[in-house]
Order: structure tokens, then C-alpha cells, then sequence
């Protein structure tokens, strides 16, 4: 899920980009273009901003998940020391 809506987010990005550059181009020169470029920041701006939020989000899911996967690996070697002390302790004890 996490690598889906990096993805996303990035497809988002670069299809703003690219109709920001179109407008652009096909404005012409000078304050055309200008004036262009400020008409579609009001659609633009939110859906980079929101395209950007949904690769971090992506990629916290994804940081989440390897945080998880080491949390469940140290829990299994904490287990396999402890089980190991005590069959130590027992060993010395008997």
C-alpha cells in the first residue's frame, strides 16, 4: 500500500507540473504567461501540495511497516536470550 500511494503521489506531482509547463507554453511570452501561471495556482497549488502528501504518507506506511518487521525481530532474539539464560541457570542449578 505504502509503494502504491508513493506512486500516486508522484504521478500527481508530475502531472501538475507538466499542465503548469503547458499552460505556460501555450500562454505565450511575458505577462501572459505570468498572468496564466496565476490563474492556475488556485487548482495548482492544492493538488501539488495534496499529491505531496499522499507520497509522504506513503512513505511513512512504508517506514511503519520495516519499524515493525525489526520491533517483531528483536522481540523473537530478546525471546532466544531469555530462553537461553534460563537453560543456563537450570544447567548451573542442577
Amino acid at each position: 500500500m505504502g509503494k502504491v500511494l508513493m506512486w500516486i503521489g508522484w504521478i500527481g506531482i508530475v502531472l501538475v507540473v507538466c499542465a503548469l509547463v503547458a499552460l505556460i507554453a501555450s500562454a505565450g511570452q511575458g505577462s501572459y504567461a505570468l498572468l496564466a501561471l496565476l490563474a492556475a495556482l488556485p487548482w495548482a497549488a492544492p493538488a501539488f501540495i495534496g499529491s505531496v502528501l499522499v507520497a509522504a504518507f506513503g512513505s511513512m506506511l512504508l517506514q511503519l511497516n520495516a519499524i515493525r518487521a525489526a520491533t517483531e525481530r528483536q522481540a523473537e532474539l530478546f525471546a532466544q536470550l531469555l530462553d537461553g539464560k534460563k537453560k543456563r541457570d537450570a544447567a548451573v542449578e542442577a
